[in-house]
């Protein structure tokens, strides 16, 4: 492959990664200050999740679990209180490879959890990892993706 080629392939993976985070960033926090939010109780932790157009949500009794897709990731929650809480996003298709998980005990993030991650999975932990941090920025992505009417019930 030719430099250009090269340096337009790295172009456009920049630019794919930057978008990613300017969503993951705010989406993440957002969900992460509900889950330890120790102010509400859980139903209006289910709303407050419905609001961020959180899908199938089911619930028994306090206990509260959710799997659904949100663009190009695969979102889990499962919340029993504020100090007993499991989130996971999952990288899909162009971003395959990419994982965060939060406990009440901690946050970890991989690129490497399929047998084939693709390259935007690295890309995308290296500038999520610098970018994801207390107060996060609020972007025009997560805003656009918040105030879009499609997808709500």
């Amino acid at each position: 492959m030719d430099d250009e080629k090269i340096k337009l392939q790295k172009s456009i993976r920049n630019s794919l990664a930057k978008q990613a985070v300017d969503f993951l960033v705010p989406f993440i926090s957002s969900i992460v200050g509900i889950l330890t939010d120790h102010n509400i109780d859980s139903i209006e932790v289910k709303k407050r999740l419905k609001a961020l157009k959180i899908k199938n949500i089911r619930t028994r009794g306090d206990q509260i679990e959710s799997s659904s897709r949100v663009l190009d990731f695969k979102i889990y929650i499962l919340y029993v209180g504020v100090k007993n809480y499991i989130f996971k996003v999952e990288g899909l298709n162009h971003y395959a490879g990419f994982s965060f998980m939060e406990t009440n005990k901690g946050i970890i993030v991989h690129d490497n959890v399929v047998d084939e991650p693709k390259l935007l999975a690295k890309d995308l932990k290296s500038l999520f990892t610098k970018n994801y941090k207390s107060p996060y920025a609020v972007t025009d992505v997560f805003l656009n993706f918040i105030n879009n009417p499609s997808d709500r019930k």
